[in-house]
């Protein structure tokens, strides 16, 4: 028998590869492998008649050639209920594969499964570029180095300030030193090109907007911002009402509406509970981090201690600070951002779910709709979870989860005067959309599912670090409306202890009771859905007065007929304001459809 050949051997047996063309003497250039995008998808069982229900494992086993990541078993009620496992929520499959792929099993998907993407979520007060008149980017050209000193009260240097330049072509970005100084580098033009610099502060200090600012080339440009103290004096020793909580009549209410026994989630991006104002807030969890127990407390991006704040902020240890709504609520602080996704939220809510919790923020939408974030909103609404949800921030309809009929969507609105005239707040101006002092900011989202619009312009917060900041978004509106609800829920006597009966109708009653207390400013239904909740206008609610004032026989009812802000409310207050046990008795049906259609403007 012949040996091998071994004139030419290669290891492990396997053939040689073939020989390199000659370089003449240079060395060979071996270009990297590309690596194929991946995308996630979510894949679950739907309950279709006719179609037997498929199983995760014969999901799994039909798709050999994806990467499973993650498995999300069936929680909350319904995993238990007693309609046995058709009534279950779907074990849900999260893959990663080629978008391409994911593409053909959506089109391919039969009608008893659901294939969708695992979008990433967004934060709802995402910054946005200004625009510049349709000025469109040009061609990069030489870049031109801008010199920046940021400082605040006294030529303090702010570190840590986010500067954008704006030229003729894409802007520039950088953040400042300990010296308060950075060198943003723009392209496009000269020095002279440079239309606008904004400067946004980390805390204590209000943002700057600067329109064709005159700079000097080589030399270091001092940008100075004003601290918060210049409008709220001593503050935060001294503390205040933000000018959203007065318009909503939260400095009328008894102090003792506190919001005591109310559980309430906060999905979004933490919570640094070591702000003085917030050390009460205990209880979380991270869900990007498996459900890390611990890790909840660093707030990245500072946007949820910023909502926390307006809800549930408390002025313990010696430290005014602002108001919230609620502060002796018992806080969940449940963390999605930054980096979260659809499957993230979907434990958020199961969370939400288990824990009990009697409502929910979430200042957070997405451009892409999700048929299994809608089914777990909905089982969170049966189980008495109350999902109140930001509009969106992209000027343009309402974005998801907002549009889902399950949940009350909040749109934002501003107070002219309440910033100063060359801050990024009054960018959001648009003269055709101010009535009287009030107005319509350009970012909010809008459409026939806004139900209520909130203060969502210059509201100043906590942030990360025992500081403040005026943020703008319909995030910082709908934990507005999240405070006010944990009150209702707290000291109403339609709801007041009424927790140990926590259902869908519960739910219904809140969200009729929040949109019969809507003040219309603005005359667009679209923007403002039935106006912005008011206390003194909630049916039922005596104790919306002055501390030590005596309570009107018609306390919290505009007379019939009366003009509240030059709009007309409903000629005779809802039978429910009379007779409180009534609202028990109507189908939240009906109450839904009532609400929709006075957003709408027909009743």
């Amino acid at each position: 028998m012949a040996g091998p050949d071994n004139s030419n051997p290669a290891p492990n047996g396997h053939n040689p590869e073939p020989a390199a063309p000659s370089t003449n003497g240079a060395e060979a250039r071996v270009e990297p492998m590309a690596i194929a995008p991946t995308e996630r998808f979510m894949i679950a069982s739907r309950r279709v008649p006719g179609f037997a229900p498929a199983s995760a494992m014969d999901l799994a086993n039909a798709l050999p050639d994806v990467k499973i990541v993650r498995r999300i078993q069936p929680r909350g009620l319904t995993a238990f209920s007693a309609g046995g496992s058709s009534s279950q929520s779907p074990e849900i499959l999260v893959a990663e594969m080629d978008p391409s792929r994911g593409a053909a099993l959506q089109a391919s998907a039969p009608p008893n499964v659901i294939v969708e993407r695992d979008a990433f979520l967004r934060a709802s007060d995402d910054f946005r570029p200004f625009d510049f008149n349709g000025a469109m980017p040009i061609a990069a050209g030489v870049g031109v180095d801008v010199q920046l000193r940021v400082i605040g009260a006294g030529g303090k240097p702010l570190p840590k300030a986010t500067v954008y330049v704006y030229g003729q072509g894409f802007p520039g970005q950088g953040v400042t030193n300990e010296r308060g100084e950075v060198v943003v580098t723009v392209f496009g033009g000269p020095l002279e090109t440079i239309q606008a610099i904004y400067v946004k502060p980390t805390a204590d200090h209000w943002d700057r907007m600067l329109r064709a600012p005159a700079l000097q080339a080589g030399a270091m440009n001092t940008v100075q911002l004003r601290p918060l103290t210049e409008r709220f004096n001593g503050f935060p020793q001294n503390g205040m009402t933000g000018w959203g909580q007065r318009l909503m009549k939260l400095d009328r209410l008894d102090p003792s509406f506190t919001g005591a026994g109310v559980k309430i989630g906060i999905i979004d991006s933490g919570c640094d509970s070591a702000h003085p104002q917030l050390r009460h807030v205990t209880r979380g969890a991270d869900l990007t981090n498996g459900g890390d127990k611990t890790s909840w407390s660093n707030d990245q991006i500072g946007h949820g201690t910023h909502c926390a704040g307006i809800i549930t902020a408390a002025s313990d240890g010696g430290v005014a600070g602002i108001r919230g709504f609620a502060p002796r609520a018992e806080v969940h602080a449940l963390k999605v951002f930054p980096g979260g996704r659809f499957s993230d939220l979907i434990d958020a809510l199961d969370e939400c779910i288990e824990r009990q919790l009697d409502v929910v923020n979430m200042s957070l939408g997405s451009g892409d709709p999700s048929e299994l974030v809608a089914q777990k909103i909905a089982e969170a609404r049966q189980s008495g979870v109350a999902c109140i949800v930001a509009a969106g921030n992209s000027s343009g309809p309402v974005q998801f989860p907002g549009m889902l009929p399950t949940v009350l969507t909040v749109a934002a609105m501003g107070k002219l005067d309440e910033f100063p005239s060359d801050s990024y707040h009054a960018q959001t101006v648009v003269p055709q959309l101010v009535a009287g002092t009030m107005f319509s900011p350009k970012f909010t989202c809008f459409g026939p599912q806004i139900t209520v619009a909130a203060p969502g312009v210059a509201i100043v917060s906590t942030v990360p670090g025992g500081g403040y900041a005026a943020w703008d978004g319909t995030s910082m509106a709908t934990p507005h409306v999240t405070g006010m609800a944990a009150l209702l829920l707290a000291h109403h006597p339609l709801l007041a202890g009424a927790r140990s009966g926590r259902n869908e109708q519960r739910v219904a009653q809140l969200f009729s009771l929040l949109a019969s207390s809507g003040v219309r400013y603005l005359g667009d239904a679209t923007r403002e859905g039935v106006g912005a909740p008011d206390f003194e206008r909630t049916p039922g609610l005596a104790a919306a007065q002055p501390l030590g004032a005596a309570a009107p026989a018609n306390a919290g009812l505009a007379p019939a007929g009366a003009m509240i802000d030059g709009f007309a409310p409903l000629s005779a207050p809802a039978p429910w304001a009379i007779d409180p046990a009534m609202m028990q008795r109507v189908n939240p049906a009906i109450i839904q459809r009532m609400m929709q259609l006075r957003a709408a403007g027909l009743i």
